[in-house]
């Protein structure tokens, strides 16, 4: 039984974690690392190796894949949860991305339609491609230690501008939960007050069974909340605890789509809230 931050104590019924069991994907070789102890394994090194490498395959010498922001995103968000570090391919690939999607312009359209598949196994959702490019730069920025490039802090700066403008606008919850995300991985922005105040949003729209409307995604914004210790986000967080207990499977995972993704994101939740 598992006490969190002083709410009730919820059980899950399942390992979640035996899901990730021989996964290959980078959530998955995460998960095998960090939850299920097999980083010394020659069996994980294998894996590790051979992915990793996939994802370094076919870099263009100006550091993207395919002159592609998109699939840039994509790699770069593998490399995140395999390598962690910063490398030269990254911080190339990172240099390109950051020219191409940070513009200072969070209104208009640069890049065609992006296909919902590209997106899978991606802490983002479709939304107006240009904002949503410039959230996924900022976030990969923090998650590599890049934050503090002036191009970076003056984005952030403008993403905390948006939400006072916008955050009247009820159309706009799918850029709200990409400018969220960007949000919580940054040291200084996560403590900010136009986050609190997106959150506290977030909280209204709340329904007491811990879902949030649609377009809201439930299993991208329990993580995001996870990674903040604002009281609105605890409050709920603890209302979506028990929707999550009582929603597992019997493989352990949630959702009945993108199985593994979904199972990812509770699972860490649910460690960096100490539940599991």
């Amino acid at each position: 039984m598992k006490q969190v931050d002083g709410s009730q104590a919820v059980r899950m019924r399942y390992d979640p974690c035996q899901i990730f069991a021989q996964s290959k994907s980078p959530a998955g070789l995460y998960a095998r690392k960090k939850w299920l102890g097999e980083a010394l394994r020659p069996v994980w090194q294998n894996d590790f190796d051979e992915t990793v490498q996939s994802l370094l395959d076919g870099q263009s010498a100006d550091g993207s894949w395919s002159q592609d922001p998109v699939e840039t995103i994509r790699r770069l968000f593998g490399l995140h949860l395999t390598v962690r570090e910063k490398t030269g391919e990254i911080l190339k690939a990172m240099e390109w991305l950051g020219r191409e999607t940070l513009n200072y312009d969070l209104s208009g359209t640069y890049f065609d339609d992006i296909p919902a598949a590209a997106l899978r196994e991606l802490p983002f959702v479709n939304a107006r491609q240009s904002l949503l490019l410039v959230c996924a730069t900022l976030f990969l920025a923090s998650v590599f230690g890049l934050e503090n490039n002036e191009r970076t802090e003056a984005h952030y700066r403008l993403l905390s501008s948006w939400l006072v403008t916008g955050k009247d606008n009820e159309e706009v919850w799918s850029e709200k939960s990409n400018i969220l995300r960007a949000l919580v991985v940054s040291p200084v922005y996560s403590q900010n007050p136009d986050t609190h105040g997106l959150v506290a949003d977030l909280e209204n729209h709340q329904k007491p069974s811990g879902l949030w409307p649609a377009p809201i995604p439930f299993f991208l914004t329990v993580n995001a909340l996870a990674h903040l210790d604002a009281e609105s986000a605890q409050r709920q967080w603890r209302k979506a605890l028990p929707l999550l207990a009582g929603a597992q499977q019997k493989d352990g995972g949630w959702g009945s789509d993108e199985r593994e993704w979904n199972t990812f994101l509770v699972v860490h939740a649910l460690k960096n809230k100490h539940c599991l």
